[in-house]
């Protein structure tokens, strides 16, 4: 058996934008990733012991939010950091930290790193 796969060549530019409101049918080109010198992530909790961490890390992915835990080595006391994404703008980490908020009570805040 033979099969025939059909290709057409299409250029890469609609990865460069976003839509700004679903309402409106305008949009704006965002920045590559070159362009880019810091990034965002939430940080929604930090917690003392691993297993602590784990148990909001758990309800947190039982609500469609894949978070996850890094070490903190710089704090004696608190020693686990449960964060989520990778932002390149702050308003849309914002957005993200505002529905965890509203949704399960956490306060998060933004924390910015340099790439």
């Amino acid at each position: 058996m033979i099969s025939v796969l059909f290709s057409q060549e299409t250029p890469n530019d609609w990865l460069s934008y976003t839509i700004i409101d679903s309402n409106k049918k305008s949009i704006e080109k965002i920045s590559l990733v070159d362009d880019i010198e810091f990034y965002y992530t939430i940080q929604i909790a930090v917690k003392k012991s691993f297993v602590e961490a784990m148990e909001i890390l758990k309800q947190l992915n039982e609500n469609d939010i894949d978070a996850f835990i890094q070490k903190n080595d710089k704090s004696s006391e608190f020693k686990y950091r449960v964060r989520y994404g990778n932002f390149s703008q702050k308003k849309d980490a914002k957005k993200i930290a505002d529905y965890i908020y509203d949704t399960l009570g956490y306060e998060c805040w933004i924390d910015k790193n340099e790439l």
